[in-house]
């Protein structure tokens, strides 16, 4: 059987690892300036969540250029915490992935991103640890459910509601829904047929 995985907050833990790059820039920054690691903290995590430099190599671009910081030490530092990337896995991730391959069962990732986002992401992956998990690593720009892919024989697990909904229109084999505790989409309730829901990956009964 063909799983296809979502990757960012439903396999890794992407807020937490969002937070870790800001504070390890803020510290960055902090060291070549007179300024205090908190209030740089505050205008990175202003200039990430609302004035639209959602890449994160942008963003440390951007802040280098204001602060007369040299390039390549934000950009390594933001390197440096992502390939440090396993402990943003979720902890039921490798069991489940285990069991999967066990069960002879073909393991997708399948993640959607903006084109700039590409290395990001790969490296994110890569970062991660699972790898060696995945059959197939499938990195798109455009949405999950308008790609040449065969939903009716697959098993589609997110935790977006959008990506949920676009995904439930293609008629997939089974639609799961990860709805971990206290991640950015939890709390909204989605009206789907045949939806499956679960906190964590241990509450899917694998057949």
């Amino acid at each position: 059987m063909n799983y296809y995985l979502d990757f960012d907050n439903t396999l890794y833990e992407t807020s937490r690892l969002s937070n870790d790059m800001l504070k390890g820039l803020a510290y960055e920054i902090s060291k070549k300036t007179s300024i205090s690691e908190n209030d740089i903290f505050d205008e990175l995590k202003s200039m990430f969540n609302r004035e639209n430099i959602y890449n994160i190599y942008k963003l440390a671009k951007f802040f280098a250029k204001k602060y007369n910081i040299e390039e390549s030490i934000l950009i390594d530092k933001v390197e440096d915490i992502i390939l440090d990337g396993k402990k943003y896995v979720y902890d039921d991730v490798i069991s489940f992935l285990k069991e999967l391959k066990e069960k002879n069962h073909i393991i997708n990732v399948l993640t959607y991103v903006a084109k700039e986002d590409l290395s990001y992401q790969l490296t994110k992956i890569k970062g991660s640890g699972l790898s060696e998990y995945f059959d197939n690593i499938i990195i798109s720009s455009s949405l999950k459910f308008n790609l040449d892919l065969k939903y009716e024989e697959g098993i589609f697990f997110d935790d977006s509601p959008k990506d949920l909904l676009g995904l439930a229109s293609r008629n997939p084999k089974i639609l799961v829904r990860v709805r971990r505790e206290n991640n950015k989409y939890s709390k909204q309730e989605l009206d789907i047929k045949n939806l499956i829901e679960c906190k964590t990956l241990k509450d899917y009964i694998l057949a």
